[in-house]
């Protein structure tokens, strides 16, 4: 009987590219694997065509001439960002046909707005006027499981936040070098005034996937601040002016707490850190912000 199974399941995986109701075609396996005993049978599929992480398996468990069934799909994901694998899948020693781990360099990209947290009580935050834009330029991914459901995260990445106020007052350097803040004149049109911070990042993350287009993953990204500045723009009896000031003592590591999540496939984060952007001295606020990240 189990023979009549094997032989069954490999033909239904090589078929040609039609389906019924009750049949899955997987078109261009890369390797079909199938395990049997006395009452057990369990058919692994990797790879398909476009997508070599799919994983399909199909595990039956025969029971005095009847037999139960359990199927499971490999998550489907987004395509934005590219991959590359390392290396080879490595596996059990048990079973060397049977992955159990391997490698995929990645990278990947946030977009999003500031809404900063522990705020100056003289200033008023435009939160969807205040962005924040990263990339992880690469990231290498560890998946711990044949399934890929665990996934440790290591990247190397670049940010930008903005913090902007659209009201009457804006940000200044005093005559310490520290950021203040000040009312607009009463003859100048005010238009914005920002703090933009520039950042290199690393990133440690671990995610779940617990299927059904549902993750979630969380864990540190580390923020080398190389530079910052306030822009200023108003307008003064008809014209546009424009003033930058640069030097303001942003504080020179930061550490953002990052937690991503899937709901239904569509990707979002949330960031926020302990840390106050600035240095002691100037004005205080910290950083929080949400967005999609791809």
């Amino acid at each position: 009987m189990k023979y009549i199974l094997s032989l069954f399941f490999i033909s239904l995986f090589f078929s040609p590219a039609w389906a019924q109701n009750d049949t899955l075609v997987i078109n261009h396996p890369r390797r079909v694997t199938v395990i049997s005993s006395d009452s057990l049978q369990r058919v692994i599929v990797n790879g398909k065509q476009g997508d070599d992480d799919f994983v399909y398996q199909n595990t039956i468990r025969l029971v005095d001439a009847n037999y139960e069934s359990n199927t499971s799909i490999s998550r489907d994901h987004w395509e934005l960002i590219p991959s590359v694998k390392l290396g080879k899948k490595k596996s059990d020693e048990g079973n060397s046909k049977i992955p159990r781990t391997y490698n995929v360099l990645t990278a990947h990209f946030g977009v999003g707005f500031t809404c900063p947290t522990h705020v100056d009580n003289r200033i008023d935050f435009s939160t969807f006027k205040s962005w924040e834009i990263f990339a992880t330029v690469v990231q290498w991914d560890h998946y711990m499981d044949p399934r890929s459901r665990n996934c440790l995260s290591l990247g190397l990445g670049i940010d930008w936040k903005n913090y902007r106020m659209t009201d009457d007052m804006l940000f200044t350097k005093d005559h310490d070098g520290n950021v203040t803040v000040e009312r607009f004149p009463l003859e100048f049109e005010p238009k914005f005034s920002r703090i933009k911070v520039f950042s290199l990042t690393a990133t440690l993350r671990y995610e779940h996937d617990f299927g059904g287009g549902f993750a979630i993953g969380f864990g540190p990204v580390v923020n080398f601040n190389t530079y910052a500045s306030i822009k200023t723009r108003y307008k003064f009896l008809g014209d546009k002016v424009k003033h930058m000031e640069k030097n303001i003592r942003q504080r020179p590591v930061t550490i953002d707490w990052m937690l991503n999540m899937r709901l239904a496939s569509v990707p979002f984060y949330v960031k926020y850190s302990n840390d106050d952007v600035l240095k002691d001295g100037g004005v205080r606020f910290r950083s929080l912000s949400f967005g999609l990240y791809l």
